[in-house]
């Protein structure tokens, strides 16, 4: 048994669960898949449309510095997405246990057990990517040819990215688990934030760039940086000037280093450390009330789950960081910019409370002859703990000068679309702590959810607006409320569909 039939059982098993859960047919949740994945491609061409004839390289020419600006965004993109799914992913299932009893190599094990996880990152990370890839079409002035070499050239890059990541992401969490002794939702959250660290570290000078950056590179040893290395060794497929051959060969071996790492990775059992359980609120008192009751003990489970508990750690990194870098000289001017988004980011945490307690839904409506008796206490816990963490980040943000008063209207509706994408994401897509696609394939269908509906809204309430005389965000509130209320209908429906006897 190779990788190759590893990560189809993967696929497999995943399809059937998510197919018994929502009582469809395998072949209707593959079909899901295949929507949503043209779904996501169809949202990066709509943004390269956007963005067409009005990007820097239009301006200034497909210079070196431009190619090292779309590659190190590309990194960025690619190395987030993986780092944030393999943390989001289970540490171990019962397929990995079935594996260890097999003939079959740690190696393939290993990178069959990933196969899900990386595809999904890469699929959402190339789809953000494509506005880039068109402007390496708009610069090629009619050279096909090498626009298309360039544009492959950019899947590889992103292919070594993804595998370079992964690599110092399970290396970092294997070693702060053996010798820090860390649980692993510590170990986990901070191998990510070093992932996302690295990245910037590497890359973070040339995707926040000053426009005078873009032509040429600060000397030095970020030079050899990989996506600067690449971008001279493929510049001359743009600008005909003569090829460097050491970029060739350095390029090439940074292509080589994330395969050695990973397979290094892959030998290592990194499965050492049994982990520790979070016994939060473990003495609290239950509430009388039946609905609280059940609510109480559905937000117990949502808090005490791995992925929970690595996005709000992951959550509070991004707010520390980001309070720190807006007193940064030369890039805190992206904060404002950034702020928003992380100010409504924990309406987003509910998205694993169905597939948390799928399972168990079977009581509440033996006790109470409802179908539907799990989703109001559902819908109270999970909108409790997001709004207090949501609660905190904004004064957060507004204490350190991040937010402003007039973007209210903004945030709430952001915020009621981002929650009820996450419930209905959660629904369509539900997370399982067997499956390594369950928190990644949930976030990723949350995350177009929103992306589609927060841009609806952006088009209409401006021409909503126009309509009543230009009043302040009269259009913006008109259309948050239309869309939030099909939301809403679509939640409920989806409530009843699975409520259903199989």
């Amino acid at each position: 048994m190779d990788a190759v039939t590893v990560a189809q059982t993967a696929f497999v098993a995943w399809a059937r669960e998510t197919a018994a859960q929502l009582r469809l047919t395998v072949s209707t949740v593959k079909t899901l898949a295949v929507t949503a994945t043209v779904t996501a491609f169809t949202f990066g061409v709509l943004l390269a449309v956007l963005s067409g004839g009005s990007g820097p390289a239009q301006e200034l020419g497909l210079t070196a510095g431009m190619l090292s600006f779309i590659l190190g965004g590309a990194f960025l993109t690619v190395s987030f997405l993986t780092a944030l799914f393999a943390m989001l992913a289970p540490p171990r299932n019962a397929l990995a246990t079935v594996l260890d009893m097999l003939p079959v190599s740690r190696p393939a094990a290993f990178v069959g057990l990933q196969a899900p996880v990386l595809t999904l990152s890469y699929v959402l990370a190339v789809s953000l990517v494509i506005p880039s890839i068109a402007e390496l079409w708009r610069a090629s002035n009619g050279g096909d040819t090498g626009a298309a070499l360039g544009t492959a050239a950019l899947l590889l890059f992103m292919t070594c990215s993804q595998v370079l990541i992964l690599a110092v992401f399970q290396g970092l969490g294997y070693l702060f688990r053996r010798w820090l002794r860390l649980p692993r939702y510590y170990a986990s959250t901070f191998a990510g934030a070093s992932c996302f660290g690295l990245g910037l570290l590497l890359v973070g000078t040339d995707v926040l760039p000053l426009p005078s950056t873009l032509e040429e590179h600060a000397r030095g040893l970020r030079d050899l940086a990989p996506h600067r290395v690449w971008s001279r060794a493929l510049v001359p497929l743009w600008t005909g000037t003569n090829v460097s051959w050491p970029d060739v060969l350095i390029g090439a071996l940074w292509a080589l280093i994330p395969l050695l790492l990973i397979l290094l990775v892959a030998r290592t059992d990194i499965d050492n450390q049994h982990d520790a359980t979070l016994r939060l609120l473990a003495n609290a008192p239950v509430p009388s009330k039946r609905v609280l009751a059940a609510a109480y003990v559905d937000a117990l489970q949502l808090l005490r789950t791995h992925q929970f508990v690595v996005l709000v750690l992951l959550l509070m990194l991004s707010l520390g960081g980001l309070v720190l870098l807006a007193q940064h000289p030369e890039v805190g001017f992206i904060t404002p910019v950034v702020a928003p988004g992380l100010a409504v980011a924990p309406l987003a945490l509910g998205m694993q409370s169905y597939g948390a307690t799928a399972a168990t839904h079977w009581l509440p409506r033996h006790l109470t002859a409802r179908p539907t008796a799990w989703v109001l206490p559902k819908l109270l816990s999970s909108a409790t703990i997001a709004l207090i963490v949501t609660a905190v980040f904004i004064s957060a943000l507004f204490a350190a000068d991040l937010l402003e008063v007039q973007q209210w209207p903004t945030l709430a509706g952001n915020a009621i679309l981002l929650w009820e994408a996450a419930m209905i994401g959660g629904i369509l897509v539900p997370f399982s702590r067997e499956q390594p696609l369950g928190s990644s394939a949930t976030g990723f269908t949350v995350f177009l959810l929103y992306a589609l509906t927060s841009t609806a809204v952006a088009w209409a309430g401006p021409r909503i607006g126009s309509a009543f005389g230009d009043l302040a965000h009269l259009g913006e509130i008109t259309a948050t409320v239309l869309v939030a209320a099909m939301l809403g209908v679509l939640m409920a429906r989806l409530a009843e569909r699975v409520s259903e006897d199989a």
